[in-house]
């Protein structure tokens, strides 16, 4: 438009329109991805499912990573699922929060485990991802479960350093006593803490988190079976054509992480991986959809922070 010039209220008129029907095009879409929505952990790995859609630490490109805002918009951006860390504070609280150490994600400092609940509940999390997260706070297990119950899946990778401490017999309780069993699969590095997972509750879905210092050489199959697993994740990069093979053959669904780049994406599902773990998952929606067009693209509602 030349300088001076103006608008008429025709075209002010239809701009205006045609917004507010893509908005509600957007919004009616992610409404059916959502209602889609496996609701089980059977669901999610059924064999002749699409290439599951898992929200890395919450929707951590859009909210600060591990905190309620982010698995809050993973539900509304049509997740399947969100993954999450948990670890334990000094007084053995299960607590959400990847890192050892508070620096990179809150106003803290020092280990985690060396601070109880109740200091750590002090800390802003939110902060360092942008001003509108301010005041966002460490959650807890509990709080995760209350927060996703019916409306999302959830993976919880229990970190290592955490194992010795018997975080894996405490996720199993919480769990159990939020009957959320068929929503949760439970992950780890640690062949301890599976091990420990399978012979308190042999019902509950594990994964392996391959850890390449211990497991390479091995084959991936004899990996998940050997720890009364069910499923096989690792890292995109380490992914090998054999591992890929031996585990379709034998019915091991295969998780892959941490994919954000939407030609990694389309190379992973068409390799017939199970799930992909991303920060992004608005971008894995639309990568989905462009390949099924029957799967409803993506929509990205306003940022919720907590209350």
């Amino acid at each position: 438009m030349r300088a001076g010039s103006k608008r008429s209220p025709y075209n002010l008129g239809m701009k205006r329109f045609t917004v507010a029907t893509t908005t509600l095009v957007l919004i009616l879409a992610s409404t059916a991805f959502a209602e889609d929505r496996p609701t089980t952990i059977d669901e999610f790995f059924d064999a002749g499912a699409q290439t599951r859609v898992i929200a890395h630490r919450g929707f951590s490109s859009r909210a600060p990573e591990n905190t309620l805002a982010a698995i809050r918009e993973a539900i509304s951006i049509g997740a399947d699922m969100a993954e999450i860390d948990v670890t334990l504070s000094s007084d053995e609280e299960i607590v959400v929060i990847h890192d050892e150490t508070l620096q990179r994600t809150t106003n803290g400092s020092g280990l985690v485990s060396q601070f109880t609940l109740a200091e750590l509940k002090d800390l802003d999390a939110g902060s360092w991802f942008g001003p509108r997260f301010a005041g966002e706070r460490i959650p807890t297990l509990d709080e995760v479960l209350r927060t996703v119950n019916g409306k999302i899946l959830l993976n919880i990778e229990i970190k290592s350093e955490a194992v010795e401490g018997g975080i894996a017999a405490r996720v199993v309780e919480t769990v159990q006593r939020h009957e959320m069993k068929d929503q949760v699969v439970i992950s780890s590095f640690s062949p301890t803490a599976l091990e420990q997972v399978h012979a308190l509750a042999p019902q509950f879905t594990t994964a392996v988190l391959y850890y390449q210092d211990l497991q390479q050489g091995l084959d991936a199959v004899d990996i998940v079976d050997s720890l009364g697993a069910s499923v096989f994740n690792i890292k995109r990069t380490r992914l090998t054509s054999t591992m890929m093979r031996r585990c379709l053959e034998h019915g091991i669904p295969v998780g892959i992480y941490t994919v954000n780049k939407k030609r990694h994406m389309r190379r992973m599902i068409k390799k017939g991986v199970a799930a992909v773990f991303t920060d992004h998952p608005d971008r894995l929606i639309e990568v989905l959809q462009r390949m099924s067009p029957s799967i409803p693209a993506p929509t990205l509602a306003p940022v919720h922070s907590t209350p």
